[in-house]
């Protein structure tokens, strides 16, 4: 009988199979978790951007709403065909995060290992900050994906500088200026090109015709943009990120709090700390590592880009997840640089690098499991990061009939207006008809005849505020009699 050796074994063999299996099983469990049990609401910007996206017409776009226009173009897509719902808001950002995953294992694989590109994208999903990220209903996921697609595609140029590559990556350039703060990771792309000798090299071998090609490509993609601004230069703020005023200690004080704190819950939903002990360890180990390798392009790229992202969160705090893209390159840098250190020291023995993988393997698994406990729990009983979650729109569609007929108030009226747009609704602002649903706000501000009363009160499972919906019946006797019954 032949001795068998460590690679004759099928997991062994099929190891980077398994790998992709379990990251896809840890994806869907983590989004159908986040989707529909925690925190099982929506946030005020998720509000806000349905209502953004529900208002896009083509009369109206050359303004504010010409921002995040790719998204909302996308969420308002959604809602059509599922109707308002949770769901239909969220469902972009879990695509568009499912894609973003799929290229962060593709740039892992390009500039790392296969075992690293793996664990790297396991840990990208076991973030708290990833699973917030992925649910939210909000154009934030394109922080992350654009970040990470313009990598891929810059790599990809970098590998074969032809027109196709070329074009795909202005395409993708001019399409991510549309989002706020996007321009960041263009600004560290040409520092970084004019930096890095290679890169000028490769840029200035360009025929002259491709790259005016590419120009007039950017300025077509990016034309309703500019026209925009033109017409409201106010819009350069806000793709910029410029705050009203400028508090440089408390902003430095609450970005640190927000990144490594844990008793700061950040104002829109998000739990903190974005960054964790252990991945804290993996960080420090990554930028030794990239320092050690500063003369290479991505070096460059990473570095640059994280000073430029630190000040301009410095400036901006409500601007932190922009810095989720290069924690998690230099998460995975740290990761690589123990894994080849390890295999360095025993270039030759199987048993002893797959010795060395185990505790990496178990260290990552303990993010995970830790980063789980961390979300489930703190969006289940942790008041403060709750209390930015609705749960208005689920308690109306779930305890109310087709037939409702609803009294909002002015601020909660472009949102409501979409049920009466599919035919689930009645949106009124007068008392006519025998039954009444009022949202809390309206309840509080509407003179309320005096031949109406409650009927029936709509409440969330918060332990404050929990009052969300007044069912009001016309006919006091009747209502008594109603109310009797129901106690």
């Amino acid at each position: 009988m032949k001795n068998l050796k460590i690679s004759d074994f099928w997991i062994y063999k099929f190891r980077y199979q398994i790998g992709v299996g379990i990251l896809s099983l840890s994806y869907l469990a983590i989004i159908i978790y986040t989707l529909f049990f925690a925190p099982n609401g929506l946030t005020a910007g998720e509000i806000e951007s349905a209502k953004g996206s529900m208002s896009l017409n083509f009369s109206n776009i050359f303004s504010k709403n010409i921002l995040d226009f790719p998204f909302r173009f996308l969420q308002k897509t959604s809602i059509d065909i599922f109707g308002l719902s949770n769901f239909a808001i969220k469902l972009p950002s879990v695509l568009i995060s499912l894609c973003s995953i799929f290229f962060i294992t593709k740039i892992s694989g390009m500039w790392f290992s296969k075992r690293a590109s793996i664990l790297a994208s396991i840990i990208a999903i076991t973030s708290s900050q990833f699973f917030f990220i992925a649910q939210n209903g909000t154009s934030e996921i394109l922080y992350i994906f654009y970040p990470i697609l313009l990598i891929w595609s810059g790599m990809e140029f970098l590998k074969e500088p032809k027109k196709r590559q070329i074009f795909t990556l202005i395409s993708i350039l001019g399409l991510s200026f549309y989002t706020p703060l996007s321009s960041y990771i263009a600004l560290a792309f040409l520092i970084t090109i004019l930096a890095h000798p290679h890169l000028r090299f490769i840029i200035k071998k360009l025929p002259n015709y491709q790259k005016i090609a590419a120009l007039i490509l950017f300025l077509i993609i990016t034309s309703p943009l500019l026209v925009s601004i033109f017409f409201d230069f106010s819009i350069l703020k806000i793709i910029f990120g410029i705050p009203n005023s400028l508090k440089l200690f408390e902003n430095i004080k609450s970005l640190v709090l927000a990144l490594f704190g844990f008793s700061n819950p950040i104002s829109n939903g998000m739990i903190s700390p974005i960054i964790n002990p252990a991945t804290s360890i993996l960080i420090a180990i990554g930028l030794y590592f990239t320092f050690i390798a500063k003369h290479s392009a991505k070096s460059y790229l990473i570095n640059i880009w994280t000073v430029i992202l630190l000040l301009v969160c410095i400036v901006n705090p409500t601007t932190i997840t922009i810095l989720f893209t290069p924690i998690l390159i230099l998460t995975i840098t740290g990761l690589q640089g123990l894994i080849n250190t390890w295999y360095a020291l025993f270039p030759k023995n199987p048993y002893a690098r797959i010795f060395g993988l185990i505790p990496i393997s178990i260290f990552v698994f303990n993010l995970l499991i830790t980063n789980l406990s961390v979300f489930a729990l703190s969006y289940q009983y942790s008041p403060q990061p709750l209390a930015a979650f609705s749960q208005d729109l689920n308690i109306l569609l779930e305890k109310t009939d087709s037939n409702r007929i609803l009294m909002v108030s002015k601020n909660e009226e472009d949102f409501y207006k979409a049920l009466e747009r599919q035919g689930r609704a009645k949106v009124k602002n007068k008392f006519e008809d025998s039954e009444v649903i009022l949202s809390k706000e309206a309840y509080q501000n509407v003179k309320i005849p005096t031949n109406y009363s409650v009927k029936r009160i709509l409440v969330s499972n918060r332990k404050y505020n929990a009052d969300r919906f007044y069912i009001l019946r016309r006919g006091w006797f009747l209502s008594v009699f109603l109310i009797k019954l129901e106690e």
